[in-house]
């Protein structure tokens, strides 16, 4: 027996006798979980040089657990048979949220009402930019502000020493005069718009652009292909015979009848769970090919 193998098992023979000792629990994968924290766990863990050491030594804990007079040589025989497979589990097939088709995924799209320029055609004044003159109601003249609307004025007469009337100057006896709002033009600038012709667009204020009604504003839609969510895993077994499943795919429902029944995974221990399949990002997901439901893909398989 090497020096390392022997240090294995003296580190798995304390791990045994401290756990029995605090009540802890003896299944395979608690066994992993042991902290650090501990004082005595990171003094035993700081003697193993690796981490397929350290895997040796939980299952050397284990089987010790296990099965009370197991010999030392046959302890040795499992914790050298070891195998550490990856696999990848495609799991809850469901459409893809993709970027959407009719507004490129910007979520908004051109407004009809003012074909995306913000403006539209004043509609208190029809876009002329013009309005009646509040002031003369459109006529453009007013009453003579020099005779009162009378078309005559009064002058002081040299020759007879008296007032006379006379035609008034001003409005030349028209008794009107030019509307001093409009200058008789009839109309004033569109109090609306200020006399451009244009308001903002309700439909859109002024932005040009509405919601996307294919996507309500998400700039997503579900893609017409089905997807699966991947969650990538690594897995300890006891035996040689995993070797044939490398590189190999099967339903998710073979997959886990060969956990419950197959003798190569009746001792597994789960060394690492990268992606929680409840909480997937979109890149994570893999379009439905060969399989129409949950399956299971096997990548490299090695002795530790």
């Amino acid at each position: 027996m090497d020096q390392e193998t022997k240090t294995i098992l003296s580190v798995a023979r304390a791990f045994k006798n401290y756990i029995e000792s605090e009540g802890g629990k003896k299944t395979l994968n608690n066994l992993k979980y042991l902290s650090e924290n501990d004082h005595l766990v990171k003094v035993l863990f700081s003697k193993l040089q690796n981490g397929n050491q350290r895997i040796k030594t939980i299952f050397a804990t284990y089987f010790m657990f296990l099965r009370t007079n197991i010999k030392p040589e046959v302890i040795v025989k499992i914790i050298n048979n070891l195998y550490i497979y990856e696999i990848q589990i495609y799991n809850d097939y469901e459409r893809k949220e993709v970027e959407c088709t009719y507004c490129d995924g910007s979520g908004e799209d051109r407004c009809d009402t003012c074909d995306g320029s913000g403006e539209i055609e004043c509609r208190s004044c029809d876009g002329t930019g013009k309005e009646e003159c509040y002031e003369c109601d459109g006529s453009g003249a007013e009453t003579c502000g020099n005779c009162d609307g009378d078309g005559k004025d009064e002058v002081y007469d040299d020759s007879t020493g008296e007032d006379v009337e006379v035609q008034c100057d001003e409005c030349a006896g028209s008794g009107k005069e030019n509307c001093r709002y409009c200058d008789g033009e009839r109309e004033v600038d569109c109090s609306t718009c200020e006399g451009n012709g244009e308001e903002s667009c309700r439909d859109c204020g002024g932005y040009g652009q509405t919601e996307c009604e294919n996507c309500y504003g998400s700039g997503t839609e579900e893609s017409y292909d089905e997807y699966f969510d991947i969650g990538y895993m690594s897995i300890v077994v006891v035996g040689s015979g995993i070797l044939k499943f490398e590189n190999t795919k099967m339903t998710l429902e073979n997959y886990e009848e060969l956990n419950a029944n197959d003798k190569i995974f009746s001792y597994e221990l789960t060394t690492a769970n990268y992606t929680d399949l409840d909480d997937m990002d979109y890149e994570d997901r893999f379009k439905m090919e060969d399989f129409d439901e949950p399956f299971v893909k096997f990548g490299d398989i090695y002795k530790i």
